[in-house]
């Protein structure tokens, strides 16, 4: 059989999703089907990826519109070559298997406080005419996370809905590899014996939670421990960023490319404390490794967690409840105005909550007052 993957760069370095559709696509290759990939980029020199890659462009004045005719064009080449089913990653008019690994883009930009403009508007119409209208013969969900949100936004197709976790090749993350990816890390983070490794990994270190996780670790100076930080593409902002706010940028090792096993399979403790993640392959790969996870309440793969040994989930502070606590119009210090734009909460600082660096600690140490509360922002993760 002949399978089409549509994508829109087809890089199993690229991220979670990326690796999770080109493992898919080498398991259906090393059964005897033929594989071809349809995207704008192929893969990166040097970087193996599985079946034979078609590139397709599409133009158009404004994003929004290159975008939904690169929908089109994705599914028209597939049909041309002779595809006999089709699988989507990106936002499709139609296909036969559809696999929206970010999950629902209208709960993303809800979740983002984003309004659907230029591009957006476009990924929002073509998520109805998928999962709404019917375009999508089936729609693969990653986590009960995913499948909620899609039945919230497209009740309608909940008939077509299937959960499927994301797979893993446990040949490679396994137990066994830790010895040798322990060592790996310790020589690039230049860690000692007795000094824990943290780990952290996403493309978008922002939305994934590494501001909350500094925010940690600067409450933890005084504790001996090492930081990987892999993944970003501005690699070089963030180590200046750690830089000012640590002034021992030794203890970190930041870098936009990491083995994923050594990330996996070689630190202590793998962080995630994401405001958003649908899945968070990451963690089913440091879980099958025998690493311990620590993850926020939006991380998809929470639900695999089902023992204290494997790792915790860090329950966020409702958000209303935190703008709650403060009195409105209050001022913090003198002279200070409030800020009347609509739905914005009063400025002034918010008390930092000791509570992420009590989980980092270990069971039993967290003594945050309940009646102290986080500052408004990612922090309210680490709220119980």
């Amino acid at each position: 059989m002949r399978v089409g993957f549509l994508i829109d760069r087809w890089d199993p370095t690229r991220g979670g999703a990326e690796r999770a559709l080109a493992t898919f696509a080498a398991w259906l290759a090393a059964r005897g089907h033929e594989v071809l990939a349809f995207g704008l980029q192929g893969p990166p020199a040097g970087v193996d990826a599985p079946g034979t890659f078609v590139p397709v462009h599409a133009q158009g004045l404004t994003r929004g519109r290159r975008e939904r005719r690169l929908a089109r064009a994705l599914v028209e080449s597939a049909e041309s070559m002779g595809c006999e089913v089709t699988v989507g990653l990106r936002h499709l008019e139609r296909v036969d298997l559809y696999w929206p690994h970010g999950g629902s883009h209208a709960a993303t930009l809800e979740a983002l406080g984003k309004r659907p403009w230029g591009r957006h508007r476009a990924f929002l119409d073509l998520e109805r005419r998928a999962l709404a209208d019917g375009g999508a013969r089936r729609v693969v969900c990653v986590s009960e996370l995913v499948r909620r949100e899609l039945l919230d936004h497209y009740p309608s197709s909940a008939p077509r809905l299937v959960l499927v976790p994301n797979g893993l090749d446990l040949e490679r993350f396994q137990v066994g590899a830790r010895a040798a990816a322990r060592e790996a890390l310790a020589t690039r983070t230049g860690a000692a014996p007795d000094e824990p490794i943290l780990a952290f990994s996403g493309r978008n270190p922002k939305l994934k939670g590494l501001g909350l996780l500094l925010d940690a670790l600067r409450l933890l100076q005084d504790r001996p421990w090492r930081c990987s930080v892999s993944g970003p593409r501005d690699a070089e902002r963030w180590r200046r960023r750690i830089e000012r706010r640590f002034g021992r940028p030794e203890r970190f090792h930041v870098t936009p490319e990491l083995d994923p096993l050594e990330v996996a399979a070689g630190a202590d403790l793998c962080v995630l404390p994401s405001r958003r993640e649908t899945c968070g392959l990451v963690v089913l790969e440091a879980l099958a490794c025998g690493t311990p996870v620590l993850v926020g309440e939006a991380v998809g793969a929470k639900e695999v967690l089902t023992s204290a040994e494997q790792g915790e989930v860090l329950p966020p502070r409702p958000r209303p409840a935190v703008l709650a606590a403060r009195p409105r119009g209050s001022v913090d210090r003198p002279g200070e105005e409030e800020d009347r734009r609509p739905g914005r909460p009063p400025p002034g600082p918010w008390p930092r909550t000791p509570r992420a660096a009590a989980h980092l600690r270990g069971p039993g140490e967290c003594g945050c007052s309940p009646t102290r509360w986080p500052r408004v922002g990612p922090s309210a993760l680490f709220r119980s």
